[in-house]
């Protein structure tokens, strides 16, 4: 016990020094993790030859693009329904992120966030995948949009514009778009075959007035009914759908059901009655391109919904041919044995007869030999970081044994209950889940900022309540090391925590992103240690957790000592 009393001074100033030292480290590298996400880079955005146009399924297809319209609320809609019953009701879902940028460029594209490199509704690279827009204009189709400024420009087009009165409430703006569109519809010498119109009311109200959103859905079917109305249904397509939907307090980004699962709602020629589907978010874009006869953008990784589509001879082989010229690229890029071309040619002669069944399951092939590929790329890398990420996991094994060396109880106790209160905190007080969504607009940092406030005080409280169960120390420092102890080993927790993330992922994304909840986990086990550090004032510097546990922690000492 004496040699134990005699090391305290020493333990007490190398954790506070050593746990002072590391908020500033572990918020860079919080930092560095979140712009390897939001900065990534796509390295599939090659040129490639375009596919060839087909016969049109439709003479005029109009896109309407509700922002923000959840699934189950969309059931909730008269007109929609209708046209549900009409034409096709498909179900479509989506992976994180769901920001509006980046599943405005899923669907679009047809390709996955990992692929066209927009993760965040920050400005979208200065390299854009290929698009539907791009692809129905390169097949001779006009293009109206009808939308705010802002979209137009990242979309990166060049089509009819018919702007709006920007500073009009949201629900003017709405209506504004309705009567356009009608305008345009109803022109006989209007040239656009191929129209998007932008509806954002349900996403203002989704994040302004939650409790108005049901009040927003009755508005904005009754504006679908107009533009429908002003549509021949026998010559063109009228297609509803949602970027994403958003959860019950406006937020998205995440894979929550009521975020990443959408409606698809088409009637009209091209478009078989009666029917539904479940597809990807990446199956929009080879569908509408279907619609228009339109190339398939080159870099969409998802077919057409054939369930829902009138049956067209030779869609099957233009999707394969274009599904395997991407694959044959991406599988390049990763450095594994080529596949898609070997495929094809098994299932090529069927599929050039219209056989939608070999199509079908030539695609199970095909996705499972994409999978197979991803998983053994992931394998090599994670091999390879292995060693390290073991190296560091035992050296904060061997720290941990250290501070519970004679000091068991109070600082385990300690550590089990402020990591308790933290899950109890998130999970049920604040009623938080491991998702993107937690960030709101993709800007991570008030999100940290108040997870480092709330943070440091529980370690303040934990170390307090550690500091109350000192009373028969032989010193303070000894006091001082126990509270310190308890606050070290709630940083080893987080620091194994982010190296299990290290190992599974990295942290530069090169060709793949990662698990979202693992992602958002990792992120927040950083905070917590960047917690470490508390702002005062702006003017003051930010003062050191370690630092006031250890004073706290005297003063605790001091009252409640009794002599051995």
């Amino acid at each position: 016990m004496r040699r134990i009393a005699e090391s305290a001074p020493f333990l007490a100033i190398a954790l506070l020094i050593a746990l002072s030292a590391l908020a500033p480290i572990a918020e860079r590298a919080r930092a560095q993790l979140w712009q390897g996400y939001a900065g990534y880079a796509s390295p599939f955005l090659n040129e490639w030859p375009t596919g060839t146009a087909r016969p049109p399924l439709s003479q005029r297809v109009v896109v309407v693009l509700v922002h923000g319209l959840r699934l189950v609320e969309s059931r909730q809609m008269p007109t929609l329904n209708a046209w549900r019953q009409r034409g096709a009701d498909v179900t479509i879902e989506a992976k994180p992120p769901t920001y509006r940028l980046p599943a405005t460029f899923t669907w679009l594209s047809g390709a996955w966030p990992e692929t066209h490199g927009v993760t965040t509704n920050d400005a979208p690279p200065p390299s854009r995948p290929d698009t539907l827009l791009r692809a129905i204009q390169s097949s001779g189709w006009a293009v109206a949009f009808i939308g705010s400024d802002r979209l137009y420009d990242e979309l990166g087009i060049a089509a009819q514009r018919v702007e709006l009165v920007d500073d009009l409430e949201p629900a003017q703006r709405d209506q504004q778009a309705v009567e356009l569109v009608r305008e345009l519809l109803r022109d006989p010498a209007g040239q656009a075959q191929f129209v998007l119109v932008e509806i954002s009311l349900l996403e203002e109200v989704a994040r302004s007035d939650p409790d108005s959103y049901s009040a927003a859905v009755a508005a904005t079917d009754f504006r679908l009914q107009a533009i429908g109305e002003a549509l021949n249904l026998g010559a063109g397509t009228l297609v509803v759908l949602s970027d994403r939907g958003l959860t019950r307090d406006g937020r998205d980004g995440g894979g929550e059901a009521e975020v990443a699962r959408t409606p698809l709602v088409m009637a009209g020629a091209g478009i078989l009655a009666g029917t539904q589907a479940v597809a990807p978010a990446t199956s929009i874009a080879p569908t509408l391109a279907a619609l228009a006869g339109a190339p398939i953008p080159i870099h969409a990784q998802g077919g057409p919904i054939f369930a829902v589509l009138a049956p067209e001879s030779s869609l099957p082989l233009a999707s394969a041919r274009q599904l395997t010229a991407f694959y044959e690229q991406w599988i390049s890029t990763l450095g594994q044995p080529r596949f898609a071309a070997e495929l094809l040619r098994r299932y090529e002669d069927r599929m050039a007869a219209g056989d939608e069944v070999a199509y079908a399951t030539w695609l199970a092939e095909l996705n499972r030999s994409v999978a197979a590929a991803a998983g053994a790329r992931l394998t090599a890398e994670r091999a390879a970081r292995l060693p390290f990420t073991l190296g560091v996991c035992l050296l904060l094994l061997i720290i941990a044994g250290l501070l519970l060396n004679a000091r068991v109880a109070a600082p385990l106790i300690g550590a089990l209950a402020y990591l308790g209160a933290w899950l109890v905190l998130f999970f049920a007080v604040r009623q938080s889940m491991l998702s993107l969504s937690l960030f709101p607009d993709s800007d991570p940092m008030p999100t940290f900022a108040e997870w480092e406030r709330l943070s440091a005080m529980l370690m303040l409280a934990v170390c307090a309540i550690v500091a109350l169960t000192t009373a028969r120390q032989e010193s303070v420092f000894d006091a001082v090391a126990t509270v310190l102890s308890a606050l070290g080993l709630v940083v080893v927790v987080q620091l194994i925590a982010f190296m299990v993330f290290y190992w599974q992922w990295g942290d530069a994304f090169t060709w793949t992103l990662p698990d979202s909840p693992m992602l958002v986990a990792a992120l927040l086990a950083l905070t917590q240690v960047a917690a470490l550090t508390v702002p005062v004032a702006p003017a003051l510097p930010d003062l050191p957790v370690a630092l006031l546990a250890a004073i706290a922690g005297a003063l605790i000492y001091a009252a409640v000592r009794r002599p051995a």
